[in-house]
């Protein structure tokens, strides 16, 4: 069956996305500089020198911070309404002047974007538009991707840059993330090798019909392989972070081979450790850390396997909803 001939059996037997929940919303546009975006951290410093920007830095999602089934949100955007700084009848330059007596640690980390800004207006604010943070969860995904990337953003996050966004549904997110779904996505064509998922495209992926109970197994399916996607990954930060607190100097960041210490064996995580640290594993610690690492490898290991489990069982019911044979789709 070629990718027209799978669309057309798919919109046989549904209704468009955006007929049930209206068309999908792209995120906050492009920012006027990077330095709007804060990490953890910074924004720590910024709130504990002057609390009353606290609702001001709000968490925000991006394309890059979408996975499959879950995102990490790691940056808030600096949202200061206009003439925060200094009213709204001060000229820019000297609103900027006013900023930095005002909160010191913002105007800091805004500092290396003022010299390619122009001082006729203040950029580090935003216009009068709404960036409340969504009340209610949201499902995100990518602007352009190489995979499926769909996931539920947790309450009060803005959707930014890169991203796409719909209400939340478990049904809806199962049907997404199921093999046809992405099927659907992959028969209206890629640039490249990458698939460009503009609101508008997915707005046309056709939604099965369901009853009352085939939704709430779905429901449960999906609540499940999400469950058990935030324990693989809570394992794999916490081995992370104990490979950090042991082992790396203060301020250190793990690289890419130890972010993924469950495709070492214990002599491969030696090696990373003494590459990275500059220093081997000692030696009458050795043995303790092998045992704990073929142990996270085995609980991680376990838990992929039930979240492949759960996925192959959603792919079924998605299947049968669309009116095809399960075991059809392993062939597409």
């Amino acid at each position: 069956m070629n990718p027209t001939d799978i669309l057309t059996t798919l919109q046989a037997a549904g209704r468009p996305l955006s007929d049930l929940v209206g068309v999908p919303q792209r995120g906050i546009g492009r920012l006027a500089t990077a330095r709007l975006l804060a990490d953890k951290a910074t924004r720590d410093q910024i709130v504990l020198f002057e609390p009353a920007l606290a609702p001001f830095l709000r968490r925000i999602v991006r394309g890059v911070d979408i996975h499959p089934w879950y995102c990490e949100p790691s940056r808030y955007l600096v949202v200061l309404p206009p003439g925060w700084s200094a009213g709204a009848d001060v000229r820019a330059e000297q609103a900027w002047e006013y900023l930095a007596q005002r909160c010191p640690p913002l105007h800091r980390h805004l500092a290396s974007a003022a010299t390619r800004k122009t001082c006729d207006v203040a950029w580090w604010e935003f216009p009068d538009c709404d960036l409340t943070p969504f009340a209610q969860a949201r499902i995100v995904w990518p602007a352009a991707s190489v995979t499926q990337r769909y996931a539920l953003t947790d309450p009060g996050c803005l959707v930014g840059p890169g991203a796409c966004h719909i209400p939340a549904s478990l049904f809806l997110l199962g049907v997404l993330m199921s093999r046809l779904g992405w099927l659907a996505v992959t028969a209206m064509g890629r640039v490249g090798r990458v698939y460009r998922l503009a609101p508008e495209q997915i707005g046309r992926i056709p939604i099965p019909e369901a009853t009352e109970n085939e939704r709430a197994a779905i429901e449960a399916l999906v609540q499940r392989i999400v469950d058990l996607t935030r324990e693989r990954v809570a394992l794999e930060r916490q081995f992370t972070r104990r490979l950090l607190r042991d082992f790396g100097p203060p301020g250190a960041t793990p690289g890419a081979r130890l972010e993924r210490w469950w495709e070492l064996d214990f002599a491969a995580l030696r090696q990373a450790v003494a590459a990275r640290f500059g220093g081997d594993i000692p030696a009458r610690f050795r043995e303790q850390w092998q045992a704990q690492h073929a142990d996270a490898i085995v609980r991680r290991a376990a838990l992929s396997d039930a979240r492949a489990l759960a996925e192959a069982t959603l792919n079924a019911r998605v299947a049968l909803l669309y009116g095809v044979d399960p075991q059809g789709t392993m062939m597409l």
